[in-house]
């Protein structure tokens, strides 16, 4: 091989005009590890997503299967469909800073491209005292320094004491500074009740929305962290991490996405990902640690929730997970106390570094499964497909056990307990007994664990919530993990409901938010999709709490009291067809009319299957229907080219639906 490849070198030198890779000819001369495209996806057949604009601009952006995004594309495909209106998914969005304005610092909404160019945006806005600066970062320790492990906070006590040695009214410009009070003003403006008495009013996101409260800060930070960029240190990482989380509180996921593959970079240019280096103290080992399982497992949450490629390859990660022992707690530069022998503050950010490692390991083999399926089928739909829907759901549930290995491990002391017989972790719907004794940081850690948990599990289950017909062929195990999904979306609502309800721990949370958002498009999504289900009386049920819980939310920004409208909007649709579809069964319509409402060939199986005991419930609802045939569908002429709808964006992702002889679009319309 040697020969041929020093033969092919005095070839190429000879050669007038060499190509840039090796021609089809020559490419028997390499080893196959060297053929450039080798790893090149050409020809896979991947479970394409959406293009769908959700911000101010009307240009589209790229989501996977994984995403909200999709599963809302889903449902407006299918409500579209049955009210035989024009698409509406842009309506499923409830209000938010990023549908308003361009970015978090321009003044007014209108073009983005003037808002962000006008001399009228200050560099110097209205900033706080040093007693407001310092009520503002006390907040952060006891709120994002428990759940982002990036700070040593006794060094960053002394670096903003240096910031005041010049003047006593005004500091010394410093980016994490201002990022820290930015993310602080945006989470402490959320305790403040708004001045909105209108419900209208309540849902519009306006300049003093507390979703972007503190955007000066955050604007000048960027404008510092401008001339770092060349050489970035670990403070310059530091800033980029907490600049995600701004963005994504404030609505703007692109941006926050961009900025995460930024801060990715960053630590790959630091050399974060390599193990530190032996000649390191421990303590600052350690806190490189943090600082990197911190950014790659937000990335890894963030391309999940997006349905995404990963930015940062773990293969080629070599810094082992940091420790969380008492003796690391101490050197951290914190001083929280131990809870008891087996958690420290520290505790939290290990387990939930490996929690999203679990959940990525599970997503990553599943979509390549489904990759290998839709190779197989030739990219037909997986919702047309029964048996390779079964296929796909089989292979979801057997790959679950990562996450059970996960939780089996989790310290009792990281898991809030239950009233009764109830079980953290867990989707009996039991009520929290929420410890008055243990320190707020840990109340909050154990609630942000269990509920990243319950997010994550609903997201894998989520797509086999399906709104096409399946033939007459039984999907027992795809009807599972949809009841699954369902489960551990209703278990999110009661959480959040009930501590809402009896404390502040999450209250201003706005991840919270986002987590209950997710949940209640997951029940509404399986309302339509199993109408008479028996898990839909609960389903919704909760749909209804958490409605109450974004009343609450609304109390402080626009963007939850938005949502709240929004599920009302889409529950009343539900409800709507839901009654559409009893009546028909009442009144002895057939069932082709019913079926063609809710184009659910699952309702002629055993809805009783994957329930877990805790969760059974009376199936008094439960209606058996006999499979529609081809040609009852069918026997209107113009079906073919009314009746069936597919979506443009996704040829291999999107159900066909069936529509409705009738017309309801002039009934309802989504607000």
């Amino acid at each position: 091989l040697e020969t041929q490849l020093e033969a092919h070198k005095h070839a190429s030198m000879k050669s007038v005009a060499s190509p840039p890779c090796p021609r089809s000819s020559s490419a028997g001369l390499l080893s196959p590890n060297l053929e450039p495209l080798r790893e090149h996806g050409a020809g896979r057949r991947f479970w394409d997503g959406i293009h769908t604009s959700i911000a101010q601009s009307s240009q589209t952006q790229s989501y996977g299967p994984s995403s909200a995004f999709y599963f809302i594309g889903r449902m407006s495909s299918y409500l579209d469909t049955a009210f035989q209106q024009a698409p509406s998914d842009h309506l499923m969005h409830p209000n938010s800073a990023s549908r308003a304005f361009a970015s978090p610092t321009s003044l007014w909404m209108g073009d983005s491209e003037e808002s962000l160019m006008s001399d009228e945006i200050p560099l110097k806005a209205d900033y706080l005292t040093r007693s407001q600066e310092e009520y503002f970062l006390g907040l952060f320790w006891q709120s994002y320094h428990c759940t982002m492990p990036i700070l040593d906070e006794s060094r960053f006590r002394e670096h903003y004491k240096s910031l005041w040695v010049t003047s006593g009214t005004s500091r010394k410009p410093s980016a994490l500074a201002d990022i820290i009070l930015a993310i602080c003003m945006q989470y402490g403006i959320a305790f403040l009740p708004r001045s909105h008495t209108d419900a209208a009013l309540r849902a519009v996101v306006d300049g003093d929305d507390a979703t972007i409260a503190g955007r000066w800060f955050y604007r000048r930070c960027q404008i510092l962290l401008t001339s770092e960029l060349e050489s970035p240190s670990i403070t310059t990482l530091q800033c980029q991490i907490l600049s995600v989380a701004y963005l994504c509180n404030a609505s703007f996921q692109n941006m926050a996405h961009s900025a995460l593959a930024l801060a990715v970079r960053t630590a790959h240019i630091l050399g974060l990902h390599l193990e530190p280096a032996d000649g390191l103290p421990q303590a600052q080992k350690e806190f490189q640690k943090q600082i990197w399982w911190t950014v790659f497992a937000i990335e890894i949450k963030t391309c999940m929730k997006l349905g995404r490629p990963f930015s940062a390859q773990i293969s080629q990660v070599t810094c082992t997970l940091p420790r969380a022992d008492k003796e690391s707690a101490v050197l951290s530069g914190s001083n929280f106390a131990s809870f008891n022998e087996d958690v420290t503050w520290l505790t939290y950010g290990l387990e939930n570094t490996k929690l999203i490692l679990a959940a990525r390991a599970i997503y990553v083999a599943f979509f390549e499964k489904c990759a290998n399926i839709l190779d197989i089928n030739g990219g037909k739909s997986l919702y047309n497909d029964s048996e390779s829907l079964e296929s796909c759901a089989e292979f979801l549930l057997s790959s679950m056990r990562c996450l059970q290995n996960w939780l089996r491990d989790v310290p009792d002391a990281l898991r809030t307990k239950r009233k009764g017989p109830g079980q953290s972790f867990s989707t009996d719907r039991s009520a929290l007994e929420v410890d008055p004794f243990a320190p707020v940081w840990l109340q909050r850690q154990r609630l942000m664990l269990e509920l990243l948990y319950h997010n994550l599990t609903m997201n894998l289950y989520r797509p086999f919530i399906c709104f096409s017909p399946k033939s007459n062929h039984s999907t027992p195990l795809a009807e599972r993990n949809a009841i699954s999904c369902v489960n551990h979306a209703i278990a999110m609502i009661h959480i959040i409901h009930q501590i809402l309800t009896e404390t502040d721990i999450m209250s201003g949370w706005h991840e919270v938010y986002q987590w209950q958002w997710n949940a209640t498009l997951s029940m509404i999504g399986f309302i339509l999709a199993y109408p008479v289900h028996p898990s839909t009386p609960s389903a919704r049920k909760a749909i209804n709490s958490a409605i109450d819980a974004f009343e609450s939310f609304g109390e402080n920004f626009a963007m939850a009291a938005s949502a709240a409208n929004v599920t009302r909007n889409l529950l009343a649709k539900a409800d709507l067809l839901i009654d559409r579809f009893r009546t028909g069964l009442t009144t002895g319509l057939t069932t082709t009319h019913a079926l063609s409402v809710y184009n659910n060939g699952d309702l002629v199986q055993d809805h009783g299957a994957g329930l877990d005991p805790s969760e059974s419930q009376a199936t008094d609802d439960t209606i058996t229907l006999q499979p529609e045939t081809s040609s009852a569908i069918t026997q209107d002429g113009s079906a073919d080219s009314m009746g069936l709808v597919f979506t443009v964006d996704s040829f291999n992702s999107f159900e066909p639906f069936w529509a409705d002889s009738g017309n309801l679009s002039n009934t309802w319309a989504y607000t």
